[in-house]
């Protein structure tokens, strides 16, 4: 009886371990024993998307550390090479560019950039604003259409819609 017992109280055999983690100690007179946590069967997970890294630039003119030989070049050339270079000619830039080959979207990734609206609460009466809550929304975005709270519509560039 002693020997079933034994062997009833003794761990299952491990199967279908990838990684069998801790090896079994040798057998001690301790009666306390360690095992290593093992999870379920690994799903199959749908992998997440790899990022991709897009370098925007202006003209095809070698930058600084584009140009081998000198020693800006030498210190980039452990730096990660971009997935993608597009050339976006600068809107301010009086020179003509080169006409493009195919049509490219004017927003990164060809969708529409949303426009901030602002919807502006009326004021609850008696109440205050204070100036410090004024000084740390000076740093805030201007918001592309502020809707007052009589209902005039304000654009960015200060005309009213």
């Amino acid at each position: 009886m002693s020997s079933e017992r034994r062997n009833s109280l003794s761990p299952p055999e491990r199967r279908g371990t990838v990684d069998p983690g801790a090896h079994d100690l040798a057998e001690s007179d301790s009666e306390e024993h360690y095992s290593d946590a093992q999870s379920g069967p690994v799903g199959s997970a749908p992998p997440s998307p790899i990022p991709r890294t897009r370098v925007e630039r202006v003209d095809d003119k070698p930058a600084y550390g584009e140009v081998p030989g000198t020693e800006a070049y030498s210190k980039r050339e452990g730096d990660a090479e971009p997935d993608e270079i597009a050339i976006i000619p600068d809107p301010l830039d009086p020179t003509p560019a080169e006409p493009e080959r195919h049509a490219r979207s004017p927003t990164p990734g060809g969708h529409p950039i949303p426009k901030t609206v602002v919807e502006e609460a009326p004021d609850a009466e008696g109440s205050v604003t204070h100036p410090e809550v004024e000084e740390r929304h000076k740093s805030d975005p201007h918001p592309d259409v502020t809707i007052k709270a009589d209902g005039k519509r304000v654009e960015d560039n200060g005309t009213d819609a």
